[in-house]
């Protein structure tokens, strides 16, 4: 199937009909019409059930439409990042843990390449999805915290994974919390004062090693698992929940009233980034690497 099938392919599906799909695409009914047939014979099946009322994807051409669709998505990428454009587009990644600053740096950076085409990615994930991520070459740089006593643990992951970690800083749990919180006035929070509130957690997934973030020393009664932000912000508020997490926090969560209490007895996080040990660092991570710094200082001059 070459490029031009896959495009005569899905202009049909867009336009209800082989003739509409040639007016639509400059081209005659009879080019778009081999074009369908070329397909079918290639492949051993119909991609159109064909009726009176008119044409209908098959079972099998819907499945073929879906892979198409990705591999064009794919072409025209490629179109955009060598072909259309004299510049290359500038492109950076960030795998990051949840509850862990970032987001401020990567905007900071963003604004100085305004005038550029770009590409940026900063997605939050879980502790093992973060050292994955960055051993495969998928994302330039991972930020990641972990408990003291899981630190040999992860050196060996690294090691195996072709990985470096650059520590940053060590710094005590804090207990995030939302304004009003009945915990909200302490200046510290000890693990005894958690048990009657419910738990948001992300590192609990089969797939993950909870070695790295688990901070308190007895179990949680009541555990909500999450995997985004946003759910667990929405259940800080309505739930009078809490999460563990460095004490960072973004300019957008101290504007929406979350709150970083430390905790009394739960010991600290190792905070640091993570780099591909075979991929140099880039002008990019560098930069990025620079301004993430500046936000983890501001951080700390506003507690």
């Amino acid at each position: 199937m070459t490029i031009q099938q896959m495009r005569y392919f899905l202009g049909v599906i867009y336009a209800g009909s082989v003739s509409k799909a040639a007016r639509q695409m400059y081209t005659t009914q009879s080019t778009v019409s081999v074009a369908i047939q070329n397909i079918e014979s290639e492949f051993g099946f119909e991609v159109f059930r064909r009726s009176s009322s008119g044409i209908d994807l098959t079972e099998r051409g819907a499945s073929l439409a879906l892979d198409v669709k990705r591999i064009l998505q794919q072409v025209d990428m490629l179109n955009t990042k060598y072909v259309d454009h004299t510049e290359q587009r500038i492109e950076f990644s960030v795998a990051t843990q949840h509850h862990m600053p970032g987001i401020d740096a990567l905007c900071s950076l963003v604004r100085e390449h305004m005038e550029d085409c770009y590409r940026v990615d900063f997605y939050e994930m879980r502790t093992s999805e973060v050292l994955n991520a960055v051993s495969a070459g998928k994302y330039d740089v991972g930020i990641l915290f972990f408990t003291s006593g899981s630190k040999n643990f992860l050196t060996q992951k690294l090691r195996m994974a072709g990985t470096v970690f650059h520590h940053i800083a060590y710094k005590p749990v804090h207990v995030y919390l939302r304004q009003g919180h009945p915990l909200a006035g302490a200046g510290v929070i000890y693990e005894e004062d958690l048990k009657n509130y419910p738990r948001v957690a992300y590192d609990r997934g089969i797939d993950t090693d909870i070695i790295f973030t688990d901070a308190l020393k007895e179990y949680s009664p009541s555990v909500i698992n999450v995997n985004d932000r946003a759910a667990a912000y929405m259940i800080l508020q309505e739930l009078d929940a809490y999460i563990l997490g460095s004490g960072y926090r973004t300019s957008s969560e101290r504007q929406s009233g979350i709150l970083a209490v430390p905790a009394a007895d739960c010991g600290s996080w190792e905070i640091g980034y993570l780099l591909q040990s075979k991929i140099g660092e880039s002008s990019l991570t560098r930069k990025f690497l620079k301004l993430f710094q500046e936000e983890l200082e501001r951080d700390q001059s506003l507690l």
